[in-house]
């Protein structure tokens, strides 16, 4: 076998293991970090589209007196006391219109409206949002799923279908004319409140591991790590030294030098588990005088 390492060898070499197992978990914790803060921010812009939504819902549509440009799509018209229009929206539209001017003004956050079931080719879901789906029709405890594709993360919830929804979505007989008109009977109707109805997508940009790193790094932390290293160093070393020279102590008194020193506290008031080797080994050392005493009383007479 080969030569046994020295304990500060050993010690370094069980500190830099304890250290990989730290910085592992540590990564571990930034992941899980990152995900969440991911997650907390879709699921705000989720719950803030889900409230919109239902607001319109609940009003039956929103009426407008002027056409955004880029945003001619409307469900209804109705003239006005002064001989204008007012232009219907129904949720769906209002949404999608506003997921678009969200996108045009950069937003970080982006987010649709689909369903497995759509009734304007563009509202298709996508593989991430028909998985999704899938996966909520076959669990409604499900509360989200989520995924990170190419540098962003992608979270969904599902839609459930209220009371309010039932007119466009219930029985196409008690369906408005204005979404007869548009959408025909065929699509996205016979469902039941509490039925998914689809899900609100929303894609964020990935947090890398090195910009959580960077944003809990702080001098102040850096400095503490610092310290807590020092004090380790510091903490082996005097036990070492101590060890050492309790070993140099030892060799000497067993080279016959007897009067060699041993500096200690006595175990009666200390724990130190060194000041308790110490005593034994001074113990030890009384008791060779005491014998070489004798040797040298009973040579003598």
């Amino acid at each position: 076998m080969g030569r046994r390492f020295s304990i500060p060898m050993k010690f370094f070499g069980v500190f830099f293991l304890t250290m990989l197992l730290v910085a592992g978990s540590f990564v571990a914790t930034l992941n899980s970090l990152r995900r969440q803060v991911s997650r907390n921010e879709a699921r705000a812009v989720a719950g803030q589209v889900t409230a919109f939504r239902s607001w319109i819902a609940q009003s039956g549509m929103i009426w407008v007196q002027k056409l955004a440009p880029g945003f001619h799509d409307f469900l209804d018209e109705q003239a006005d006391a002064k001989g204008g229009t007012f232009y219907g929206k129904n949720p769906a539209l209002a949404t999608r219109e506003l997921a678009q001017i969200a996108q045009r003004e950069d937003a970080r956050a982006f987010f649709r409206v689909t369903s497995d079931n759509w009734r304007k080719e563009e509202n298709a879901p996508d593989a991430f949002e028909a998985a999704a789906i899938a996966r909520f029709k076959e669990d409604k405890s499900l509360e989200f799923v989520e995924s990170y594709e190419g540098g962003m993360y992608r979270y969904a919830q599902p839609l459930f279908l209220e009371q309010g929804c039932l007119p466009c979505h219930g029985d196409p007989k008690d369906a408005p004319p204005a979404v007869l008109e548009k959408y025909g009977s065929d699509k996205a109707f016979g469902y039941k409140v509490g039925q998914v109805r689809g899900v609100v997508s929303v894609t964020v940009p990935s947090l890398g591991l090195k910009d959580v790193l960077l944003s809990i790094a702080k001098p102040s932390s850096l400095v503490l790590l610092a310290l807590a290293l020092v004090l380790n160093i510091l903490f082996i070393r005097t036990v070492v030294m101590r060890l050492i020279e309790l070993t140099r102590n030892a060799e000497a008194i067993a080279a016959g030098k007897l009067e060699t020193p041993l500096v200690y506290t006595n175990p009666s008031e200390s724990n130190d588990e060194l000041d308790h080797l110490y005593h034994a080994v001074n113990l030890l050392k009384r008791s060779l005088v005491i014998l070489f005493k004798r040797l040298n009383s009973q040579g003598g007479k």
